[in-house]
């Protein structure tokens, strides 16, 4: 009887270290869509840290929302947000690493011939003020306006760093950045103006817009039981080096603030 108890016991030992081990040798890192692009790249450079030596970061491409990510840094040590973390969501107990700001940037369809605009331009276009193309210069047409959702995270930055977005009236709302991109490229989007992410715009006419500078902050997301946890603290010291703002400048990103 004593050899069976023993025999379990050794057993359980022998299952609770395997899965310290697999814990701590593999990180999956879920989360949010607009991360994981950045989450990658830090995976990437962040296993060069001492302190992260003896983990394997996985980074799946396939989006778990932003809900997702705060679920999985439960389990995990990390999760992906897509936005910083809200008032309800820190009340859960979670802390945030920024690790960049995904730029916003305007895009055009084919038909418009602009490649440039200033600021004011931009807000008297999406507030009607300017309603034909011809009004920037361009050779004409009625401009369609295209927008996202009132709580689409983008939104709501481009939002507070210029109010005048508050009264947009678009003629075109759609949820996912793609179905942005999708509807520049068609024909009735020809005469179209929009706002998105500009990692995701690609080929598209993106419009230089000086003197405008936004993005939203995307990184990750842990439970702050595990604040000091070695992996955790490397990781937040690491997002702060200036060879981190670096890479993130040259993946075309903005670096955290």
């Amino acid at each position: 009887m004593n050899n069976r108890v023993a025999s379990s016991v050794a057993a359980m030992l022998v299952a609770v270290a395997f899965s310290t081990t697999t814990l701590a040798e593999k990180q999956l890192i879920v989360g949010a869509g607009p991360s994981t692009k950045v989450v990658q790249l830090f995976a990437e450079k962040f296993a060069s840290d001492p302190a992260a030596v003896g983990y394997q970061f996985e980074v799946p491409p396939r989006s778990a929302k932003h809900a997702g990510g705060i679920k999985a840094s439960s389990k995990y040590l990390f999760g992906r947000t897509g936005r910083p973390l809200n008032d309800k969501e820190k009340g859960k107990n979670k802390g945030e690493i920024v690790l960049a700001r995904i730029p916003i940037a305007f895009a055009t369809g084919s038909s418009t011939g602009v490649s440039s605009l200033s600021m004011s331009q931009i807000e008297d276009l999406f507030s009607g003020k300017i309603a034909d193309w011809g009004g920037v210069g361009s050779s004409g047409g009625a401009v369609v306006l295209v927008g996202r959702e009132p709580t689409e995270a983008l939104f709501t930055v481009l939002r507070g760093a210029n109010p005048s977005f508050k009264d947009a009236k678009f003629d075109k709302v759609f949820r996912k950045d793609h179905q942005v991109v999708k509807f520049l490229q068609a024909t009735e989007g020809a005469n179209a103006i929009a706002f998105g992410a500009r990692p995701n715009f690609g080929e598209i006419n993106v419009i230089k817009v000086d003197g405008f500078s936004a993005g939203v902050a995307v990184g990750l997301v842990y439970d702050l039981k595990n604040k000091e946890h070695p992996l955790v603290m490397a990781a937040l010291n690491f997002a702060a080096t200036p060879a981190w703002a670096d890479t993130v400048k040259q993946a075309g990103l903005l670096p955290p603030r």
